[in-house]
């Protein structure tokens, strides 16, 4: 557990760089170069960071820590955590994701979001795929996912309810490129050719709508899925 708020904004700016960082690269504007200096080598000594030649960059430890970690408010939530995800499909085309940031660095998915306290689930959704995109649009909850997710080792690294949120019509301009990733549409069809999806969620989303689409289930129907945890590179 890190209580140093400069330690989390280190480790929040390590998660953006897919291969290490350096030392400026790195670095708060708001502190001084030896108090920079010294919380970096706190994170490094308790193996939130590794160092190899002059670069930076996130372990296994300090993935999993961040994962939690609401960048706004400098804290750790708790470990089990409820979020949204936005599904928007128009003309037999998704709208992906892909992540410019660590865990999980370059993996493709559907925009995603937590939920605040206290806050609407169809609020959360509009919001947060807002502030990701730049375009407005009303969901409805079609399902939700219980996921769980592994390392390598097989240690839990995260946990939580997603509740996915699907649209079938988006106003606004795309933002197809900002610091925590790229935006773009898919062909349905298309999104298995896709390097590094999210799986299963993406696949059995993407199925789930599919059915409706074609008629085959009623919109008015949602599904429950808990996944089988598998371990992921992470």
């Amino acid at each position: 557990m890190i209580q140093n708020k400069t330690q989390y904004k280190i480790l929040s700016n390590c998660k953006f760089w897919q291969n290490g960082a350096k030392y400026s690269q790195i670095r708060p504007n708001d502190i001084d170069n030896d108090l920079f200096n010294y919380h970096l080598q706190q994170l490094v000594k308790k193996d939130y960071l590794k160092k190899e030649n002059t670069l930076y960059s996130l372990t296994e430890k300090g993935k999993s820590l961040i994962t939690n970690v609401d960048d706004d408010i400098e804290s750790t939530p708790p470990s089990f955590k409820v979020s949204i995800y936005a599904c928007p499909v128009i003309n037999n085309k998704v709208l992906l994701h892909r992540r410019l940031k660590h865990p999980q660095y370059g993996y493709v998915g559907l925009v995603a979001g937590k939920i605040k306290y206290g806050e609407n689930v169809l609020s959360t959704a509009k919001r947060e795929f807002l502030e990701e995109t730049d375009l407005t649009a009303d969901f409805k909850v079609i399902g939700n996912l219980r996921q769980i997710r592994k390392n390598e080792k097989g240690k839990v690294i995260e946990d939580g309810i997603f509740y996915v949120c699907f649209t079938a019509k988006v106003t606004g301009e795309l933002r197809q490129r900002d610091k925590e990733g790229e935006y773009f549409w898919v062909e349905l069809k298309e999104v298995n050719k896709i390097d590094k999806i999210f799986k299963p969620s993406l696949e059995i989303i993407l199925d789930e709508v599919k059915k409706r689409i074609s008629g085959k289930i009623s919109w008015d129907s949602t599904f429950i899925y808990e996944l089988k945890p598998e371990p992921e590179d992470y």
